[in-house]
């Protein structure tokens, strides 16, 4: 084979790559802007989770009570330094309707079940092993808390970690 039909074919693969990388980032984008996160004051997204014991679970099921929804995983620093006083919060709140939903993002169950009852906690925990809520309410850091009212109306955001006053604050607004 000549040079020549070598760098031609080098060439079209190198091409052939591009376009290729082109149309997966394009797909990428396209998967993202069908996401539109809920904004505050908007309605909540509907997302499919799964529960610790594999069966389909849905965030509407919690909808209709105020829920607070954690984005966390087990190797995650801030997030095992929030969660116990997540959990306080919750059961102190547990009696007013407050919903606390975990949602391990992109984790096993195998690796989260144990990290929960190390952790002690109570409240319902789902894994995000698709990674649709994370793309749905946009979660670029973890941890992240969104805390949605009875109504279904999402009323805060907060991206990292939580000190117990944020928390109090955020807990206002769906209470």
């Amino acid at each position: 084979m000549s040079n020549s039909v070598r760098t031609a074919l080098g060439w079209i693969v190198v091409v052939a790559l591009f376009v290729s990388a082109f149309f997966i980032f394009r797909a990428g984008l396209q998967r993202m802007a069908a996401t539109t996160p809920a904004a505050i004051g908007h309605p909540a997204r509907d997302v499919a989770l799964r529960a610790l014991d594999g069966k389909p679970v849905k965030l509407s099921a919690y909808f209709g009570r105020p829920l607070w929804v954690n984005f966390f995983a087990t190797w995650c620093v801030p997030c095992k330094a929030e969660l116990p006083e997540i959990e306080r919060r919750y059961v102190a709140d547990k009696p007013r309707g407050l919903v606390v939903l975990g949602v391990d993002e992109q984790e096993e169950s195998a690796l989260v079940e144990p990290f929960v009852k190390r952790m002690q906690l109570s409240f319902p925990i789902a894994l995000d092993s698709s990674g649709d809520a994370t793309l749905v309410y946009h979660v670029g850091a973890i941890p992240t808390s969104v805390f949605i009212d009875a109504s279904g109306s999402v009323k805060a955001v907060h991206t990292g970690f939580m000190t117990p006053d944020d928390m109090d604050q955020d807990l206002k607004k769906i209470l």
